[in-house]
């Protein structure tokens, strides 16, 4: 068993957002997998973007945002769980006052796996 508090793991800033990796692959023992917190500040978006090989799924730990797959927008709240496959276009626009956080888990990601969308 291995336990692990997120107070204990530092932010780490990337395009537009923040994350904290919980465990590892090395952790979990298991190529390519792993689990993140992602921050977005207020006013903050991900840009359009596809993975080739990666799953990830979502669980939305706070605030309010809204989440778009290809041309749908989706409202997201917390307790809420998104899939989100290889190939599928997504992004997130945090047009609130407040952080969005979110539990991500990710399936088979490769390095340099994330193709940005010309949208």
């Amino acid at each position: 068993m291995k336990i692990t508090n997120q107070e204990e793991k530092e932010w780490l800033e990337r395009k537009g957002y923040f994350k904290k990796i919980l465990l590892t692959e090395g952790e979990i023992k298991s190529e390519g997998n792993l689990v993140q917190i992602v921050k977005i500040n207020p006013h903050t978006e991900i840009k359009p973007h596809y993975h080739k090989q990666t799953i990830e799924i979502f669980y939305i730990l706070k605030g309010n945002a809204i989440l778009f797959f290809g041309d749908k927008k989706i409202g997201a709240k917390p307790g809420d769980v998104f899939l989100c496959e290889p190939n599928d276009m997504h992004g997130v626009i945090n047009d609130s006052d407040a952080d969005f956080q979110l539990l991500v888990f990710k399936i088979n990601a490769k390095e340099d796996d994330s193709v940005l969308s010309d949208m």
